[in-house]
């Protein structure tokens, strides 16, 4: 079916329409609202992550609508944001905004950590939020260092500290509190991801490490992913179900009700991740379900949503 164009409003009314409705326009007049002095393309292309010839073709189109200025010509032109334009200060207010969530995102973990007692030994952010290829849906990874005898106790003073924080960014953090056994005997790829990760308080998790693996440990872990692939597999059922029904999140809700009854303490503790989780938007646990990360991971082995993906799959086997 082919798309539908969209019907253009009237410049006068919309403009921020045609100024922020490329993501090279966005970038670029992201980058010059914090440069106090002009810039040169090619510096604008390294800063925005674009192609310069992309980077001259919305230079010249923001110029047309004066947003932009340009300060001489040729290869020699210098470009900035034009103080005469009406959103000129609006830009730079909305952009210092968007920075100034992030600086807010770091203070606030900081104070958390500080706040609890025990204190961790190593937080930090790891995965597509460290390495900033993360998207709208990605849950926020957060790694927290401490001992066996802390671990409990830590984890459910972080959980509900966490909750507000969450409700007041809209993301779901995923906490993964670890041991330095549990450090120890990561995979590789694992080991590199706390290594590449941005430290949030504390000293780095992993200042050195052996990374070498047996063969038993290879085979554990190539049966552990086995386990992990089937049960993605069924948490993507679950999820494309829960979107066409939500009305299975209040079973789910339920059957956590009924557990935690007569649950003991470690799966308590689980049951408790799942109420959380389950008290989220739909499409926010969905995310949660497709999520290839520890929490996640961990969590769809006692996943509350008990038979959906069987029976969705069953169905389809007969088909």
């Amino acid at each position: 079916m082919p798309r539908r164009a969209l019907t253009p409003l009237s410049y006068l009314d919309a403009p921020l329409d045609e100024l922020l409705g490329q993501v090279s326009h966005v970038r670029i007049l992201r980058v010059l609202a914090d440069s106090p002095y002009p810039l040169p393309p090619g510096e604008l292309a390294r800063a925005t992550r674009l192609d310069l010839s992309g980077v001259l073709r919305s230079i010249d189109r923001l110029t047309e609508l004066g947003i932009v200025r340009a300060l001489g010509a040729g290869g020699r032109r210098l470009v900035e944001l034009n103080p005469a334009h009406a959103f000129a200060s609006v830009l730079r207010a909305l952009f210092d905004a968007e920075r100034q969530r992030r600086q807010q995102l770091m203070a606030s973990l900081q104070e958390i950590m500080a706040s609890v007692s025990p204190a961790p030994r190593s937080v930090w952010i790891e995965g597509p939020h460290a390495s900033g290829t993360d998207t709208a849906h990605d849950t926020l990874r957060l790694g927290v260092l401490t001992t066996v005898r802390e671990r409990h106790a830590l984890t459910e003073q972080l959980t509900g500290r966490l909750r507000e924080l969450e409700r007041r960014l809209d993301f779901t953090i995923d906490l993964l509190v670890r041991t330095r056994a549990d450090l120890e005997t990561m995979l590789p790829s694992q080991q590199e991801a706390v290594h590449e990760g941005t430290l949030v308080y504390g000293a780095p998790a992993l200042p050195a490490l052996a990374k070498a693996s047996t063969d038993a440990e290879t085979g554990r872990a190539r049966t552990h992913a086995e386990v992990d692939a089937r049960s993605l597999e069924n948490a993507e059922r679950v999820a494309q179900a829960i979107i066409r029904d939500p009305r299975l999140i209040d079973r789910a809700q339920r059957w956590v009700q009924q557990r935690l009854a007569h649950a003991s303490d470690a799966e308590a503790h689980e049951l408790i991740e799942w109420e959380h989780i389950l008290a989220l938007p739909p499409h926010r646990i969905a995310a949660f379900l497709r999520d290839t990360g520890e929490r996640a991971t961990r969590l769809r082995q006692t996943t509350p949503f008990v038979g959906i993906a069987e029976v969705k799959r069953g169905r389809g086997a007969r088909r």
